[in-house]
C-alpha cells in the first residue's frame, strides 16, 4: 500500500511538473513560432493532454472505450499524421527544370542516322564515312 502511495505521489508531482512545462512552452511558442508549428505544437498539446485525461480515466477504472476521449486522441492522431504527410510530400525531391529543360533541349536537337542498325550521330557517321575504305 505504501508503494503504491509513492509511486501514485511521484506520479503526480511529475504531471504538475509536465503541466507547468506545458504552459510554460504554450506562453513561449505563441511568441515566437510560425503557423505551421502553433498547429503542429497545438495539435501535440492536444494529444498530450488527451493521453494523459486518458491515462487518469484507466487508473479510475473508467471504461473508456466509448468515452469522449478516444475521439479526441483520434482526432489528435489523425492531425499529426497530415501533418506528417505534408511535411514529407514538401521534402520529396523536386525537379530543377532550368537543367532538365536544357537537357532535353540539347537531347531533342542531336539528329541521329542509321548506320547499319546503330543510330549515331550526324557528324559520327560523315567521320565514319570518311574513314571507310573506297
Amino acid at each position: 500500500d505504501e508503494s503504491i502511495q509513492r509511486i501514485l505521489k511521484t506520479f503526480y508531482s511529475s504531471i504538475e511538473l509536465l503541466e507547468a512545462d506545458t504552459e510554460a512552452l504554450a506562453l513561449q511558442a505563441e511568441r515566437t513560432v510560425n503557423t505551421n508549428d502553433q498547429i503542429k505544437l497545438d495539435s501535440y498539446l492536444v494529444y498530450l493532454n488527451s493521453t494523459l485525461f486518458f491515462i487518469y480515466l484507466k487508473l479510475q477504472g473508467e471504461d473508456v472505450s466509448n468515452h469522449a476521449v478516444m475521439h479526441d486522441l483520434r482526432r489528435a492522431r489523425d492531425l499529426l499524421a497530415r501533418d506528417k504527410e505534408i511535411n514529407e510530400a514538401l521534402a520529396a525531391p523536386r525537379l530543377d527544370m532550368p537543367p532538365a529543360k536544357r537537357f532535353i533541349a540539347a537531347g531533342t536537337h542531336t539528329r541521329f542516322v542509321d548506320m547499319n542498325g546503330v543510330m549515331v550521330t550526324v557528324k559520327q557517321y560523315i567521320k565514319s564515312n570518311e574513314a571507310a575504305p573506297k
